[in-house]
């Protein structure tokens, strides 16, 4: 990747950063360059301790900035996945625990379009 472009995500990745450290600054984060057009961000609250009031202040704020989220659960994995996108934004993968279900296997578990403003 030329310096101009690898720079181009990383800022971009940053200033989605700031807001996230504002919320959550113990959440586990992976930047996946690779995804998407500008990368994936990856926010794993499994082991962070954050209280849901958090999680949805800072989906509200990251809303306020452009985002639109949509929700896929999936009890047999124990996770909620939210998937953020906006135009020329990093997008942002949220990932929630939930209780284990390994018997509600769904195949065809589709994403839904999710507000945290309506949480």
């Amino acid at each position: 990747m030329k310096p101009r472009s690898l720079r181009h995500r990383l800022e971009k990745s940053a200033k989605a950063l700031v807001i996230i450290q504002k919320h959550a600054p113990d959440v586990d984060c992976i930047l996946d360059e690779n995804k998407g057009e500008l990368g994936h961000l990856i926010l794993n609250f499994a082991d962070s301790g954050i209280s849901q009031s958090k999680i949805i202040a800072l989906g509200k704020d990251l809303e306020h900035k452009g985002y639109h989220f949509k929700e896929k659960k999936s009890p047999w994995l124990g996770q909620t996945t939210y998937l953020g996108k906006a135009n020329e934004k990093t997008s942002i993968v949220i990932t929630l625990p939930i209780v284990k279900d390994r018997i509600a296997i769904n195949e065809g578990a589709a994403e839904q379009p999710y507000s945290f403003s309506k949480a």
